[in-house]
């Protein structure tokens, strides 16, 4: 049990540290996957993601106003899933890696939907006269609903899922 409780705080140290000096650069990843994301919205198919530092600026050439998304506490959710893969008997081991991969990829999706839940809500509640031009109480109320729920239960809900179903099935544990 310690051995596993050391493991976890060596994954936890090993997180924090890859995830702040990696958040600028995973950024300019994350901005230009999720644009493709806002065409589905023609309201925001005009906006341009910017990535800046741990920050992604939303502009656009329209008279649609400009906002910025603190994109690194939309991220550093991974901080726990590699504490959680490290927890792991043989974490170095081929299956553990496999999982791992597998689940930062589950991870870089939900990043996006999450950074496209921030920018719907953002755009739904926090810009004034064009908010409520734009979005009626019922999408002001879903946007509003779909960022809390993400980022108190989903964020967290996705790892667990991805590091649960990953680490307990046969082709892991064998």
């Amino acid at each position: 049990m310690l051995l596993r409780v050391s493991r976890f705080l060596a994954g936890l140290v090993l997180g924090v540290l890859l995830w702040w000096a990696a958040t600028p650069a995973y950024n300019y990843v994350l901005a230009p996957a999720t644009q493709l994301l806002l065409h589905a919205d023609r309201r925001l198919a005009p906006l341009v993601l910017v990535p800046q530092e741990r920050k992604i600026f939303v502009t656009s050439a329209t008279p649609i106003p400009t906002a910025t998304i603190p994109a690194d506490q939309l991220t550093y959710n991974i901080i726990l899933l590699l504490a959680l893969f490290a927890s792991n008997e043989r974490a170095w081991c081929l299956a553990n890696l496999r999982g791992l991969a597998i689940a930062l990829a589950i991870l870089f999706a939900s990043h996006c939907v999450s950074l496209l839940i921030s920018i719907e809500s953002t755009y739904a509640l926090r810009q004034g006269a064009w908010s409520e031009a734009h979005y009626g109480d019922a999408g002001t109320n879903f946007w509003l609903t779909a960022e809390l729920v993400f980022r108190i239960v989903g964020m967290f809900g996705v790892v667990f899922a991805a590091w649960w179903g990953l680490s307990h099935s046969k082709s892991v544990s064998t």
